[in-house]
């Protein structure tokens, strides 16, 4: 197939039709001298011909030539394809204004009346070669950013202030299963959440960018068929132009099934650990009132025992089965399935069943932990069970950072003052302390500081995401040998 000219000429072909030898032989010898490459024709249907063999960016042309004169000649370079983008600058003794007029409506891109001087007619065609050349860097740049675009391996729409469809790349159309002619430029997001309901969350991720002019983020499970995307991460980008008024949106839709199935089982490998850690104590806990009922029931087999001592051994009993009942309802709170749905939950309680769970834990039976509050209410939105994850993570830590001496675990909660209302949880521990070098690396998945084994370095890692997944924030803060303290900030819901 055979390219087009545009694709295939050079930036410094020129080719002269004149039908004057000694003019065309002078703008030959003077282009050449100039370090073009220059081809003549002597009439318009041999420079017809000669553009299609020489390929040339630029024509010179005379006006009043035989078989064809300069004016169809421009006429058919303008209306062929192949030609179209040639520059066509007339050199003709008629330069009235109509006669200007005449050569530009016929599709010139210049006219220099005879006679001319060789230095206007050079300064003139670099002119003209230097606006080529930064046009054909701009389609060149256009159409690769346009490549980028498509092959792009997230979703991508841009849309109007006016919310409606200005571009869609091919991944989106295939993420979403839909075909082309569905998404047409120009529809409305009313027209569009016909086609597929997750343009009702596109809709309400654009009011929220343009009421708020910032990037905005959601993560949303989608009921698509099998082999497509299960969840999808949206997110609106305000786009303006430099210099204009015109606001846009752009909208990149990411598929993160497989970040978020890793997460999951991420976060689940830590809590079996975290429960692994926790059934050591909780075991010595339950050991306990077993032995208790154990002896209480080899004294009652006895005859000789009085009914008074047998009542109390009863009473003995029925307390302890109750202290076993408690200690399991609360590993049945952090043990239970999360839920899949968005909750909302309030901190303080969650906070005290975590602690209350945490002191069966025995392993430092000299760490003290205590909670520390101004009564106010902390209502989060999230996932209950995911939050109690990341305090289990985090004070386990606090408690094992603590080795040999009296140890003080404090969490303190308090309302912070940011540009959003946020409650601050500070978890404050006395222990070793993390060496400087190491903070940075400390939420890495798989890194641990803990000595023998003892930790599968995903702690950090999965508390990290679970304050993503809440959309707070997390830091820390340690010195060596005088202890750490974890600061989390999370934004809360509205009062009533």
């Amino acid at each position: 197939m055979l390219q087009p000219l545009s694709e295939q000429q050079s930036l410094n072909r020129i080719l002269i039709i004149e039908d004057e030898p000694d003019i065309s032989d002078f703008l030959f010898e003077t282009l050449t001298l100039a370090g073009y490459e220059v081809s003549q024709a002597y009439d318009g249907v041999e420079g017809l011909d000669k553009i299609a063999e020489f390929k040339p960016n630029m024509v010179l042309l005379d006006i009043m030539m035989p078989r064809m004169n300069g004016l169809d000649v421009c006429r058919h370079i303008r209306s062929t394809e192949s030609m179209r983008s040639i520059r066509v600058i007339f050199i003709s003794a008629k330069g009235s204004l109509e006669e200007k007029l005449e050569g530009f409506q016929a599709g010139a891109s210049d006219f220099i009346v005879k006679p001319f001087s060789s230095s206007e007619l050079l300064a003139r065609i670099e002119a003209h070669l230097r606006i080529d050349t930064l046009a054909r860097d701009l389609e060149l740049s256009e159409t690769r950013y346009r490549q980028l675009i498509e092959h792009s391996p997230d979703g991508i729409l841009l849309f109007s202030d006016e919310k409606k469809l200005l571009f869609a790349n091919s991944r989106f159309k295939s993420m979403i299963n839909i075909k082309s002619e569905s998404l047409e430029t120009g529809a409305s997001i009313k027209e569009l959440c016909e086609i597929s309901p997750l343009f009702k969350e596109v809709s309400s991720l654009i009011r929220k960018v343009q009421d708020t002019r910032l990037i905005v983020t959601r993560t949303v499970a989608t009921n698509f068929q099998r082999h497509q995307p299960s969840v999808l991460e949206i997110r609106g980008i305000p786009s303006e132009l430099p210099g204009s008024r015109v606001s846009m949106v752009q909208v990149v839709l990411r598929d993160v099934t497989e970040k978020h199935n890793m997460d999951r089982l991420l976060a689940r490998t830590e809590k079996i650990n975290s429960l692994g850690i926790l059934t050591a104590g909780i075991a010595h806990e339950i050991n306990n009132p077993l032995t208790g009922i154990s002896n209480a029931i080899q004294m009652l087999q006895r005859d000789s025992i009085n009914p008074q001592k047998r009542q109390e051994m009863l009473d003995l009993i029925l307390a302890n089965i109750s202290r076993i009942t408690r200690i399991i309802d609360d590993l049945r709170v952090f043990s239970r399935q999360e839920r899949l749905d968005s909750d909302t939950f309030d901190l303080i309680p969650v906070i005290e069943e975590t602690l209350k769970l945490l002191r069966y834990q025995h392993e430092n039976n000299r760490v003290e932990m205590q909670l520390q509050h101004d009564g106010r209410r902390y209502r989060i939105e999230g996932s209950k069970s995911q939050f109690q994850q990341l305090m289990v993570n985090l004070l386990l830590n606090a408690s094992q950072s603590i080795d040999g001496k009296d140890g003080l675990v404090k969490v303190e909660v308090a309302q912070a003052s940011l540009p959003v209302p946020s409650a601050q949880i500070k978890i404050t521990d006395n222990g070793c302390g993390i060496p400087e070098e190491q903070l940075e690396q400390i939420f890495d998945p798989f890194f641990t500081t803990k000595r023998d084994w003892h930790g599968t370095g995903l702690g950090l890692a999965v508390s990290h995401r679970i304050i993503q997944l809440l959309k707070g924030t997390i830091a820390v803060a340690s010195k060596t040998g005088q202890g750490t303290t974890f600061t989390l900030t999370l934004p809360l819901l509205p009062e009533a």
